[in-house]
């Protein structure tokens, strides 16, 4: 009679063992794709927000409106374009081409300001371009992880300058008085530094 043929135990443990470090590579090499996968989704949402974050900004100070507005209390008027370094505000602007796809009774003059809020980049504008103390502003939170935010100003003597409007402007002039161009300097913590060089037309 012939001898039944089979595995001994020693080729079964070994076989076992094989099967064991095989599943734990497979399972290992499946958490790091996933993780890896994560990574690239997170990566590309947070592209997504820088590149969202400066084209508006771009949009906003490439369209700078010669317009000013009214100020909140009184007869007076602010700047087309305002920046006072006693303010908490990077720039206070007036921007033209604010798109009315619905048809709303309003100009499309929008009234745009930027500030750092701890380490959120934040855009708010409002409804009206001569807004009161009643009129309520939309705020979005533009771009996170920020840590600093500097904005320069090219005047007509080709000289970059931190305040608009330049100081020793005539003040019926510099209300309407826009630079030649606009540097944007972005200081992201994941990121490091983000220049943009905007030409304001006109």
């Amino acid at each position: 009679m012939r001898r039944a043929r089979g595995f001994t135990l020693i080729e079964v443990l070994v076989a076992t063992v094989i099967l064991a470090i095989l599943s734990i590579m497979a399972n290992r090499g499946v958490a790091e794709t996933r993780l890896a996968v994560e990574r690239t989704r997170e990566h590309m949402t947070r592209v997504r927000e820088v590149q969202r974050a400066v084209t508006l900004i771009t949009t906003d100070f490439r369209q700078l409106a010669p317009r000013p507005v009214r100020q909140l209390v009184g007869d007076g008027y602010r700047p087309a374009l305002q920046r006072d370094p006693n303010t908490i505000d990077l720039a206070e602007l007036s921007r033209q081409g604010w798109s009315n796809t619905i048809g709303t009774p309003r100009g499309t003059v929008q009234r745009v300001t930027y500030l750092l809020e701890g380490t959120t980049l934040v855009r708010r504008n409002w409804i009206v371009a001569d807004a009161t103390l009643a009129s309520q502003p939309l705020s979005r939170d533009l771009l996170t992880n920020v840590e600093s935010v500097e904005i320069r100003y090219l005047n007509s003597g080709r000289e970059w300058q931190s305040e608009w409007p330049p100081l020793g402007a005539a003040p019926e002039i510099a209300l309407r008085l826009r630079p030649l161009a606009v540097e944007i300097l972005i200081v992201l913590s994941d990121y490091g530094e983000i220049r943009r060089v905007i030409e304001v037309p006109g």
